[in-house]
């Protein structure tokens, strides 16, 4: 299961933030980031345009693949201590599983 979050923030600095975090939590950039001009803003000195401020957005998609496989622990004892003897703890295995996909389903 993939799933996808766009981010955006007013600086590259604070999306390049924005995308280390995510990173370390087990998400991946797709494809480039974006830019957009969101506000322009021309400044007059009397009747004489001198610039124009503008505010830009900057946005990148962010993708995460999610692993459903419950991987279970293999449990086995030694019953009365003789290590040649290996017997295995179905109902410990089992419990585990069923813990597992109990958190998997919430």
């Amino acid at each position: 299961m993939k799933k996808i979050k766009i981010i955006t923030a007013s600086s590259p600095e604070t999306l390049n933030t924005k995308i280390q975090e995510m990173s370390a939590n087990g998400w991946e950039p797709m494809g480039s980031h974006s830019a957009v001009v969101t506000h322009s803003q021309n400044r007059y000195s009397g009747s004489q345009h001198m610039d124009t401020i503008h505010k830009t957005e900057y946005s990148i998609t962010m993708a995460k693949t999610e692993d459903n496989t419950i991987n279970v622990d293999i449990a086995f004892y030694h019953p009365n201590d003789d290590e040649s003897v290996r017997v295995y703890d179905e109902e410990g295995m089992r419990e585990e599983f069923e813990y597992k996909l109990s958190q998997l389903l919430k």
